[in-house]
């Protein structure tokens, strides 16, 4: 259907432009002068003929210094024609006019196979010369690179092969098509020349493009030091930004100022493009600005434990869009960065220990005594632990007098230790190391027979021989 519509569009540009000279040619000239129309594969020629001595049988005689003007034209009959009439004279007419108007650009009459032969020739060495370059490039140039530790010179050398190759190309293609663009009109000369060089900066761009992989290596590397997760985003990040700058400046350079294409109007359309996209998008933007705050203001890494909007987890993944989080009870949690950024974070996994509180309550038949051996040994218990920083020793006191117990109040502050290292506190290994405290108070107490407490009540009867009732009876003369 194209197709059609395209030759029916093309048939009647092509009539009308026949039609409009068939009437420049049936017009009457001002001057008495013959128009002539000459078919020839080059441009339309106008020539003017001085006719010095003309005899006319029918004047009065010779006629000297007459001006004749002969100019080209296509056919001498029937020049209109209906467009939507096909017939074979037709379409032969139409295929021989679009023939001659690409001939017009082309003065083939004086390509010769000398010159044929040198652009066949010359494409064929530029093909292998690219060819080679780009090979040799990538597996010799891989060959040096084993020598050193690092991989960023085995990332260049990959990378610029091909651009390389695509370089040598476009040089090569222009020098070796020089012969036919002698052959060319001067703006299909220049439109060729702008084109080659057009593939030279594509291939520059594209070399730049393929070596932000260097600067993402060089990157990851250093991320790699750090014990921050979101480093790794930021990498990413930073690569992707890279890769779209080139990519743009790129075109708006070869556009611009190689093809000379307005540039200005294509901006502009994109700008009102972009803001419709800005207000249709408006929660995907606020998303991932608001992971953008995330990276730069860091609240937590991938792994922590964290508490927020009513979640308690882990951070499993934090994207450009929304951060997932592994509850406690297994089950995945996705918020939106938007609402992240702008909500309290409670980061668990941040604090420098972790505080927890035993307490401790023992019968009321205790006495001094035996409550202040309890606190020595609880004591001694506690202030050789490893985990027990020495700014931070334990708190220990008797708390108070309760219901039906004596209470004693044990505070500590738990400290990671590795290796002689205070690391950030792992729930797993205080949930192990408050197993085995409770066990050792358990047993410490059982040995020195300090009995725990327990909600009971005590009902005093009249034959108790421990608290015998006293009975006193007042008369009337003590009142």
């Amino acid at each position: 259907m194209n197709r059609i519509f395209i030759i029916l569009l093309l048939v009647f540009l092509l009539s009308y432009n026949l039609k409009a000279e068939d009437k420049s040619a049936n017009t009457k000239p001002a001057s008495d002068s013959v128009c002539i129309t000459i078919t020839s594969s080059v441009p339309d020629v106008k020539v003017i003929v001085n006719d010095l001595e003309k005899e006319e049988k029918k004047g009065n005689g010779n006629k000297k210094g007459e001006k004749k003007e002969l100019k080209a034209s296509e056919e001498d009959s029937d020049i209109f024609f209906n467009p939507f009439e096909f017939g074979e004279s037709t379409i032969d007419r139409i295929f021989s006019r679009i023939k001659n108007k690409i001939l017009a650009y082309f003065n083939y009459r004086k390509f010769s196979l000398k010159d044929a032969l040198m652009l066949f020739l010359g494409l064929m060495l530029t093909v292998v010369a690219a060819k080679v370059t780009s090979w040799f490039i990538e597996h010799h140039g891989a060959k040096l690179t084993k020598k050193t530790r690092t991989e960023a010179d085995d990332i260049f050398f990959k990378a610029v092969s091909k651009p390389i190759g695509l370089l040598i190309f476009s040089v090569g293609l222009f020098a070796s098509s020089w012969p036919l663009t002698n052959l060319l009109s001067h703006n299909i000369k220049v439109m060729y020349g702008r084109l080659c060089m057009a593939l030279a900066a594509t291939a520059f761009a594209w070399g730049l493009y393929r070596l932000t992989e260097v600067v993402n290596y060089t990157l990851t590397k250093l991320a790699e030091k750090t014990d921050n997760n979101l480093d790794d985003l930021i990498v990413g990040v930073i690569r992707k930004t890279i890769k779209v700058v080139i990519f743009v400046v790129s075109v708006l350079f070869i556009g611009q100022n190689i093809l000379k294409i307005n540039i200005t109007t294509l901006l502009a359309g994109a700008g009102v493009i972009g803001l419709a996209i800005a207000f249709a998008a408006q929660d995907t933007i606020a998303n991932f600005f608001g992971s953008l705050m995330i990276i730069l203001d860091q609240p937590f890494r991938v792994g922590d434990m964290i508490s927020v909007s009513g979640y308690k987890g882990s951070i499993e993944h934090v994207g450009f869009r929304s951060t997932r989080i592994r509850t406690l009870d297994g089950h995945m949690v996705s918020l939106p960065n938007k609402a992240l950024a702008n909500a309290d974070i409670e980061n668990i996994a941040r604090r420098p220990f972790i505080k927890h509180t035993i307490s401790l309550g023992l019968t009321y038949d205790t006495g001094f005594e035996k409550m202040k051996k309890a606190v020595d040994l609880l004591h001694e218990l506690l202030d050789s632990q490893s985990c027990i920083h020495p700014d931070l020793p334990p708190r220990i006191v008797f708390d108070s007098f309760g219901d039906f117990s004596l209470n004693i109040a044990v505070t500590v502050w738990w400290h990671h230790k590795v290796d002689g290292e205070f690391l950030d506190p792992d729930y797993g290994c205080f949930a192990r190391w408050l197993h085995q405290t409770d066990m050792d108070i358990l047993r410490i107490f059982d040995k020195e027979g300090l009995d725990f407490a327990f909600p009971t009540t005590t009902t005093y009867l009249a034959g108790d021989k421990s608290r015998v009732p006293e009975v006193k009876i007042i008369s009337d003369k003590d009142k």
